[in-house]
């Protein structure tokens, strides 16, 4: 399993979600990526053609492990594909049906009065596309020491649970709105109706038929498995190395690059007719798109060679993402222990698009255009968004140093940003298009922020 060209061609290909048409294209390599980051390990698979050809796991210091090594991850919402893998075999078996009323998978729980009715009943296919009214976006996961809750107290927003209970707020299949709590929903339900414990149901039909002997959905892992320990974005450790996460489904697998890798190979082969684990009827199901483009715990986009499936997620301390085409059977997976990790999984996925040909994920160009320095000026200072962000920030500053411009922001710090309009910016390592209003604010992507007083 080596690629060596290719591979020391990503190392020193990391590049950034925009480029500006005109200028030399910005590369680099891997370490000085995880510094800027603050993240100190990063662990890859590469697949092409529905094999991984190589994988490794990087270390700040300058090291790399060729293989990766068995070095567990938490995989965050990557979990969410994962279940849905799950829910796609025992629908085809016939243990779980996905459009009837979930109800009955329930019990002793049920689910407090809502927008549902016999019309438009809470279904397990609702709840895996994110379309049940399902309210709660994710957890904040338990430190260790701290009391963990059951899912059904998580569903329910009892005894020791951080997060509200779970309400059906708006009318089951009308909306797309991501649901962790629509997830926690799903993982009783599945149990329940299978008779065994979620975590025993994954290992058995999931886990170990496709090949995945470095991962579980122990929650907390047992302190004897290798495991990397969390981060925050100034890259200090998260207390305890790691929160525990109840909330299997949504967010609760541990696993390794080259494990999910498999789990990959795996759902596309079953969708080309080859041997899997799954079976093929499982894997159509899976990978049907409903509203927003998800599947059953995955996101589905493009047609033909574009043709793909993918997911990012982010636990306290760690952020992952995979992609993988299902024409020609390339992908990759980036695992982080950094609360900055996505940046880096997004800059590595460009560099593995370039060296391996695929048809997506260039950077987008940009044109660079000349300001009114003086209009301009009067907009430098600190701002506050409107609404939080999942860390509760809310801070950033805009910082004009001679014809530079630059974002402060409170996880990475100073981004560069590029004039594209009279009053507008692109950050090009972030994406972010950042605006400013005629009333002084300060749009960033979606996102309102004001002017606070000096």
């Amino acid at each position: 399993m080596r690629d060596d060209s290719r591979r020391q061609a990503v190392e020193h290909g990391l590049r950034p979600r925009v480029e500006v048409a005109g200028e030399p294209a910005i590369l680099w390599n891997v370490y000085e990526r995880m510094r800027r980051y603050h993240v100190p390990t990063v662990a890859v698979a590469v697949i092409e053609g529905g094999r991984v050809v190589w994988s490794a796991t990087y270390g700040i210091d300058g090291s790399v492990r060729l293989p990766a090594t068995n070095e567990r991850f938490q995989a965050a919402s990557l979990s969410k594909g994962v279940t849905g893998s799950l829910a796609a075999i025992l629908a085809a078996r016939r243990t779980i049906e996905l459009d009837a009323p979930v109800d009955a998978c329930l019990a002793p729980l049920t689910l407090p009065p809502g927008k549902q009715d016999a019309e438009h009943p809470v279904t397990l296919r609702n709840l895996l596309q994110h379309t049940s009214g399902a309210t709660v976006n994710g957890f904040d996961g338990y430190a260790p020491g701290k009391s963990v809750p059951t899912p059904e107290q998580v569903v329910r927003g009892e005894a020791s649970a951080n997060s509200p209970a779970v309400v059906i707020a708006t009318t089951p299949g009308s909306m797309y709105a991501y649901s962790g709590g629509g997830y926690t929903v799903a993982q009783i339900a599945v149990s329940h109706c299978a008779g065994a414990s979620f975590a025993d149901l994954m290992q058995r039909e999931v886990l170990m038929p496709a090949g995945m002997r470095d991962s579980t959905f122990a929650q907390p892992l047992p302190a004897s498995i290798p495991h990397a320990s969390g981060h925050a974005a100034d890259g200090k450790p998260v207390p305890g190395g790691a929160n525990t996460y109840p909330e299997l489904a949504a967010a609760g697998l541990w696993t390794t690059p080259d494990d999910l890798a498999r789990w990959l190979i795996g759902v596309r082969d079953a969708e080309e007719g080859q041997p899997s684990f799954l079976p093929a009827e499982a894997a159509r199901t899976m990978l049907a798109p409903g509203m927003n483009k998800y599947g059953l715990g995955v996101f589905i986009s493009g047609e033909g060679e574009h043709r793909r499936f993918m997911h990012s997620g982010g636990n306290l301390g760690f952020k992952s993402s995979y992609v993988m085409f299902l024409e020609s059977g390339n992908g990759v997976v980036v695992l982080t222990d950094g609360d900055n990790g996505s940046y880096l999984a997004g800059e590595f996925t460009k560099a593995v698009a370039a060296a391996y040909g695929w048809p997506d994920f260039t950077p987008r160009a940009v044109t660079r255009v000349k300001l009114d320095e003086n209009v301009m000026a009067r907009y430098v200072g600190h701002y506050r968004f409107d609404d939080a962000d999942s860390r509760g920030d809310r801070d950033l500053s805009l910082i004009r140093e001679g014809a530079r411009w630059f974002l402060d922001l409170s996880d990475i710090g100073r981004t560069g940003l590029v004039p594209t309009s009279a009053q507008a910016f692109v950050a090009p390592e972030t994406g972010y298009a950042v605006t400013v209003d005629d009333d002084g604010s300060l749009r960033v992507g979606s996102r309102v922020a004001r002017k606070t007083p000096d």
